[in-house]
């Protein structure tokens, strides 16, 4: 699930469907071929690549945010092939991503984050300096 409207990523994952969706709340869900579990696509989608792509080609609203439409996430690039090893180790570090944050644990999980962050940039292949870039370090 995703606001419509949001500074950031922030996806959430609905375990059982129990959250209200409006229409300013989009459930996403996939389609029968996809086979990457919901919690790798929940890692992807809050990722720093993922937020850096939606300000490079989305729809800025007042105050910097930006709306998370289909039509804004649909042409984000996805590798045609997702190593089953990347998938696991996103799923594994989203679980404790969701733990930390049941726990309120927000130095844990700021630094799961950037472990997310990392595995993403490494599988598109992200250079050091396109990084920095992407964390808007100069």
């Amino acid at each position: 699930m995703a606001p419509e409207i949001s500074f950031g990523g922030n996806f959430a994952y609905d375990v059982n469907g129990e959250f209200y969706s409006t229409t300013k709340i989009y459930g996403y869900i996939k389609n029968d071929n996809i086979k990457e579990s919901y919690k790798f696509w929940l890692g992807l989608f809050n990722s720093r690549l993922f937020w850096f792509f939606i300000q490079q080609t989305g729809y800025v609203l007042r105050g910097g945010y930006f709306t998370f439409k289909t039509a804004y996430i649909h042409p984000f690039p996805v590798p045609a092939e997702i190593p089953s090893s990347v998938v696991l180790s996103i799923e594994k570090l989203v679980d404790n991503i969701l733990k930390a944050k049941e726990n309120s644990d927000q130095f844990m999980v700021t630094e799961l984050e950037k472990q997310v962050d990392n595995i993403i940039y490494e599988l598109y292949n992200i250079s050091h300096l396109e990084i920095q870039i992407i964390n808007g370090i100069k």
